[in-house]
């Protein structure tokens, strides 16, 4: 199935010819929410305090891993992110008007942050010797900045300050998420190499671009993502029930919003960009174990977790780099992410490790970021309610009860802050949901938003085959050695890196840092 498209090789029109569309509100009738302090510098300092007193994760503080969420849907959700939303406009500093800000990122799950503007508009992400394949690297540096020579180790493409030359910078700003955009760099290389000369794996055949050829690898990649996105991704962030009524299986995936509405097409809502969709910050865990690579010279080995930004910052009090997982410069030699250790992919062997549940602590991971009002590192909790507020969202017990919701019980004022309330509302399900998943407002919120959008796409494989699976696509089938999915029910994230031929195992691992392949 091909799908006419622009020159430069985006299907995802109409867009604007600044390619960005809208933010805007869901519930524009009610009131935001107020500090009850006096002014608004004592109301910044409330802020911090209770980021400080009432969100951090206490070191040792008892069972707080998420047994639903493998930790690499933490990053996963990143990336998704990075797709839909991008406003580098607003400030913290001074109220903000949603419906006046832009959003840089088309509002679809597109993959706009992996394609950019296509070849035609941004040939410098391009293979021109491989037409329509994207260019990789390899590792030039270890993790202290030494030189690295001679490696295979594939990275992202860098100039020549490590800054990697992708869609979207954001996908660069750790170390998992920059190999997750490897993958679905490598993912879409491997479509394009099946449909070209029938072999996936081809590292030596040249071709002229084809445009045509190109979109259809660009729909294979997209749909492959969008279907696993809303039948693994948002399926364990939601209630089965909510899920089931977002996009109806039975009437055509028919979608059935009840609080996210458009005209036209569907815009970002800040509700969900600022608020809900931020539960994320709080499933960071302390520290990641990237591979099982046990050489020690690395600073690695099979039981050690680095975070991905180190609590005390990047370097210590001599100037010598703390090792951690941020990103934004070249991608450490050996530190190449084994996916088993973050999906639930040949589980026999390791268990993924765990997001940390959706509650109101976050990790010290997240402590000290070099971004805000301040030039002091902030608390990342800090700068989410300082947003909400600068943004002027409504309480959340307000959205509760406009969707016709009994709203929990708030103990502070500041729990009333929509994104507080949400990770509140999650954390109190009764049982062992608690933690595990959004509660009715926020997935209610979250599922809308994903099924909207995708409902809103004309190039959506909901919109144009709803019943579609992966198992459909024989291109996309000839990528995997056993063409089912990982769990044996339904096709996951892990699958999308199955067949992108990213490094799944500790033996692929070794492979891949010696010789740059499995």
């Amino acid at each position: 199935m091909s799908i006419s498209s622009s020159k430069s090789g985006i299907s995802s029109l109409p867009r604007s010819k600044q390619y960005k569309g809208p933010f805007g509100r869901l519930f524009r009738e009610l009131s935001p929410w107020r500090s009850p302090e006096a002014n608004d510098t004592a109301a910044v300092q409330a802020l911090r305090e209770f980021a400080t007193n009432s969100m951090s994760e206490a070191a040792g503080g008892g069972n707080l891993d998420n047994t639903n969420m493998p930790a690499g849907y933490t990053y996963f959700g990143q990336f998704v992110d990075h797709d839909i939303t991008f406003d580098p406009t607003s400030s913290l500093m001074r109220q903000s008007d949603p419906e006046k800000l832009d959003n840089f990122r088309t509002p679809r799950l597109d993959l706009d942050c992996l394609y950019g503007e296509g070849p035609a508009d941004e040939p410098f992400m391009y293979d021109q010797k491989r037409g329509g394949l994207f260019l990789l690297g390899t590792t030039q540096k270890d993790w202290q900045g030494n030189d690295v020579a001679g490696s295979n180790e594939p990275d992202l493409i860098r100039n020549r300050q490590g800054r990697a030359i992708i869609g979207d910078m954001r996908n660069d700003e750790n170390v998992i998420v920059s190999q997750f955009q490897l993958a679905m760099l490598r993912l879409h290389n491997r479509v394009m190499l099946q449909l070209v000369t029938g072999n996936p794996d081809d590292r030596d055949s040249e071709f002229e671009f084809k445009n045509d050829l190109f979109l259809e690898a660009q729909r294979k990649v997209r749909w492959f993502y969008q279907y696993v996105l809303w039948n693994d991704f948002v399926k364990r962030l939601v209630s089965d029930a909510i899920w089931a009524r977002v996009l109806d299986k039975n009437d055509c995936h028919k979608f059935n919003g009840t609080v996210f509405d458009w005209k036209e097409q569907p815009f970002m809502p800040v509700e969900f960009s600022v608020a809900v969709y931020r539960f994320a910050h709080s499933i960071v865990r302390p520290g990641y174990r990237v591979n099982q690579n046990d050489d020690q010279t690395t600073g690695l080995g099979s039981k050690v977790e680095l975070p991905i930004f180190h609590p005390d910052g990047p370097t210590d009090a001599t100037g010598n780099i703390r090792h951690d997982l941020r990103g934004f410069r070249f991608f450490p030699h050996r530190h190449t992410v084994q996916w088993n250790q973050f999906f639930d992919i040949n589980s026999k062997k390791s268990f993924p490790q765990p997001a940390r549940r959706i509650d109101q602590k976050l990790s010290s991971a997240v402590f000290k970021l070099d971004e805000g009002p301040d030039p002091k590192p902030n608390m990342l909790a800090f700068l989410n309610l300082l947003r909400s507020m600068r943004l002027e969202l409504p309480k959340g017990s307000d959205v509760a009860h406009r969707m016709g919701f009994t709203p929990h019980a708030v103990n502070d004022p500041h729990e009333d802050i929509l994104w507080c309330y949400i990770l509140k509302e999650a954390q109190m399900l009764p049982g062992n949901n608690s933690g595990r998943m959004l509660g009715k407002v926020g997935g209610t919120i979250a599922a809308e938003v994903f099924g909207g959008l995708l409902n809103g796409d004309p190039m959506s494989y909901v919109r144009n085959m709803p019943n579609w699976k992966p198992k459909d696509d024989a291109d996309l089938m000839a990528l995997l050695n056993t063409p089912t999915p990982v769990n044996g029910k339904d096709w996951e994230v892990g699958d999308l890196l199955r067949a992108s031929g990213a490094p799944i195992s500790d033996a692929d691992v070794t492979n891949t840092i010696a010789s740059g392949h499995n």
